[in-house]
C-alpha cells in the first residue's frame, strides 16, 4: 500500500476501510450487521451467546466484536468476558475455541464467531463431541464464503455485498482517474444475515 501510495497509483479498499484516511474505501456496515445478528439469537431464545473474535488487528473484526456487544446491550443481555474467545481467524483456531467453550459445565447455547472460517472450525468441534447442530448448538458466522454454503448443515452468516462493493470501488476509481483533487470517499453498505441451517432454538426452550 506504501509503494501505491508513492507512486500516485489510485486505490480503492474494500472492507475493512483504510484506517490512515489516505484512500477511498467501500466497507460492510460491520459494526451495526453484527448487532443484528446478536438480535436475531436473542429472538430465537439465546440467553447465553458467546463469540469468537479474531487477530485484533483486524479492522472489521474489531467492529463485529463491537456490534456483538451492542447487540448484547440492546437485547438487555450483560455483557461477559467469559464469553469471548480469541481467535485468529483460521478454521483451527475456531475449532480449539470451540473446544473450549463445549468443555464447560454450562457452555453458551449459540456462538457467533467473527468470520465464516472460525464458524466452521467450531462446527468441526461440535461434531467431534457428537453435538447436534442446531439441536445442541446454534452457530453463526460472518462474510457469507462460499464454504459457509457448502458444508452441512450450512452455515448462518452476514453476506457482504461484494458485488454491489466491487462495482462502488470501480466507479469510485473511474471517478479518482477524472478528478485531480484526489478526494478521499468512505462509503459504507449494509449487510445482510443469511438464515441457514445452523441456528434454531435453544434445546431448553424445546
Amino acid at each position: 500500500v506504501n509503494l501505491i501510495e508513492r507512486t500516485g497509483t489510485e486505490l480503492v479498499r474494500l472492507s475493512p476501510g483504510s484506517s490512515n484516511g489516505g484512500f477511498s474505501s467501500i466497507a460492510t456496515n460491520d459494526e451495526e450487521v453484527s448487532a443484528e445478528m446478536t438480535a436475531y439469537l436473542h429472538s430465537l431464545g439465546h440467553r447465553k451467546i458467546g463469540f469468537i473474535t479474531g487477530h485484533p488487528s483486524h479492522k472489521a473484526v474489531a467492529k463485529r466484536f463491537s456490534g456483538y456487544k451492542q447487540g448484547l446491550k440492546n437485547c438487555g443481555l450483560k455483557f461477559s468476558e467469559a464469553l469471548v474467545m480469541t481467535g485468529d481467524n483460521s478454521i483451527g483456531s475456531g475449532e480449539i475455541c470451540g473446544e473450549k467453550f463445549f468443555a464447560r459445565k454450562a457452555p453458551p447455547t449459540a456462538i457467533f464467531a467473527a468470520n465464516d472460517d472460525m464458524a466452521v472450525g467450531v462446527m468441526r468441534s461440535a461434531e467431534k463431541l457428537g453435538l447436534k447442530i442446531p439441536d445442541d448448538i446454534s452457530i453463526a458466522g460472518f462474510d457469507d464464503i462460499a464454504l459457509a454454503r457448502q458444508v452441512y448443515p450450512a452455515l448462518t452468516t452476514v453476506s457482504q455485498p461484494l458485488a454491489k462493493m466491487t462495482e462502488n470501488a470501480c466507479r469510485l476509481l473511474i471517478q479518482a482517474a477524472k478528478n485531480a483533487d484526489r478526494s478521499v470517499v468512505q462509503e459504507v453498505v449494509p449487510g445482510r444475515l443469511e438464515i441457514r441451517e445452523t441456528t434454531g432454538t435453544p434445546r431448553e426452550d424445546r
